[in-house]
């Protein structure tokens, strides 16, 4: 079959540029079919000409859209990518006449509500596209019925969008690496984030706003290291990426084989710069020397607040004395750009928590200086998390929320805060 895989354009204005793993992940098991992708965010000119060019060219007997996320999420002013996404569909189903399947992770936390509201989409690949993507493109080709898929979200003869059911979460060592050829590289790296590395899917934390235990599961799946340390040979030295970021919820857990992905690193002579995210607990002088070794030049942190009471109502692996300890690491060892994020009132929020989160943010820009960064977000309420069945049991959504549209959870009784950050956040041009 010829299959196309479109990421899905995300609107005039948009932050830099993503490099769509997830398509290059599929391409690469698709073996047996002839693949071509596009990124209308990256396209010269007017993104959906663009797109009709590319479609009309290709002529494709299946078209695979990505839909990676549905908003800005946590950002103070949320943007929607849906009307965007609506109109790459729009294009898709007027430029083919093949089936039109969406996936992604903005899919999958949406599944129902994303196959009702857009009905030119004839399926949908809910979680883990790459096997369940292969199976549907096999089935379509053999004539067979796609309702035997699993793990996908199809239509009856009404209409009216179902789900076949789950599949088993795949064996990250029987997955080829990613295609990263199937785009050029170029109109990424200039963005820090913009080309991505996988070394395990499944996170084992609990926080309570957090999407990534029902799309990846609760398990660490992990691939191999040296596979790892060779996708980022390739990608330097054939694909020409100058940086990149590991896609890993949390890159040091489990600390093993984050160690051994180092030492394959630091073997295979490829230290190109990265980020990565990274939890205090557990966090050693040790390991963030080794990670400097590997090419590692920024820490991220997500410790989300400041007051372990708050830390407890987020469900975080941290306490205010952990987030201190692995501060104070980075900053000893001289050597790396720090990154926070801080929700601004979220539940457990007291003033006194509030008081010392703005304490530590000064005291970190007096200490390092441009190399300390933070950033305080909103909580965007999210399907499938612990924070959306807070949010029902507070008022704050019905039970039968899609959550579609944005709704941002600030605790009520001390919504004030969250005013008075946003009014400090607007005197900073921010």
């Amino acid at each position: 079959m010829r299959i196309a895989l479109v990421q899905s354009w995300l609107g005039p204005g948009a932050t830099g540029p993503v490099f769509p793993i997830g398509l290059a992940s599929l391409a690469a098991s698709l073996t047996g079919h002839t693949v071509a992708a596009f990124d209308p965010n990256v396209a010269s000119g007017d993104p959906m000409p663009a797109l009709a060019g590319f479609l009309r060219d290709f002529a494709p007997d299946l078209t695979g859209i990505s839909l990676r996320n549905i908003d800005s999420t946590n950002t103070r002013v949320n943007v929607s990518y849906l009307p965007p996404f609506g109109e790459t569909v729009a294009v898709a189903r007027q430029e083919t006449s093949g089936p039109v399947v969406v996936g992604g992770a903005g899919f999958s936390m949406f599944a129902e509500a994303v196959m009702a509201g857009w009905p030119a989409i004839d399926h949908g690949v809910a979680l883990e596209g790459e096997a369940a993507f292969a199976a549907l493109a096999a089935t379509l080709q053999a004539g067979g019925d796609p309702a035997a898929v699993p793990s996908l979200w199809t239509r009856r003869a009404d209409g009216s969008p179902f789900f076949t059911g789950p599949s088993d979460k795949i064996d990250l060592a029987a997955l080829p690496s990613p295609d990263f050829s199937i785009l050029p590289l170029a109109p990424y790296v200039a963005v820090p984030w913009g080309v991505g590395v996988e070394t395990k899917r499944g996170c084992a934390l609990a926080c309570v706003y957090c999407p990534y235990g029902f799309l990846n599961g609760r398990r660490y799946r992990r691939k191999a290291p040296r596979q790892v340390a060779a996708e980022v040979v390739a990608l330097r030295d054939v694909h020409g990426a100058r940086r990149f970021t590991f896609l890993d919820s949390v890159f040091n857990l489990p600390a093993d084989h984050a160690a051994a992905v180092l030492e394959a690193l630091i073997e295979a002579g490829s230290p190109l710069p990265w980020s990565a995210w990274f939890a205090e607990r557990g966090l050693t002088r040790d390991f963030l020397i080794l990670a400097r070794r590997a090419g590692c030049d920024t820490v991220i942190f997500s410790p989300d607040a400041f007051g372990d009471e708050a830390l407890n109502a987020l469900g975080k692996a941290s306490s205010v004395a952990e987030i201190e300890a692995a501060y104070a690491l980075v900053r000893d060892l001289g050597c790396f750009e720090v990154s926070y994020n801080f929700f601004k009132n979220p539940p457990g929020q007291t003033a006194r928590a509030a008081l010392a989160m703005l304490r530590f943010i000064l005291k970190a820009r007096r200490e390092m200086g441009r190399k300390a960064h933070f950033e305080l977000n909103s909580i965007r309420v999210e399907p499938h998390t612990a924070l959306a069945r807070r949010a029902v049991a507070e008022g704050i959504i019905p039970p039968d929320a899609d959550l579609l549209a944005p709704v941002m959870y600030t605790q009520p009784k001390t919504a004030w805060i969250e005013k008075g950050f946003d009014l400090l956040l607007r005197a900073a041009g921010k």
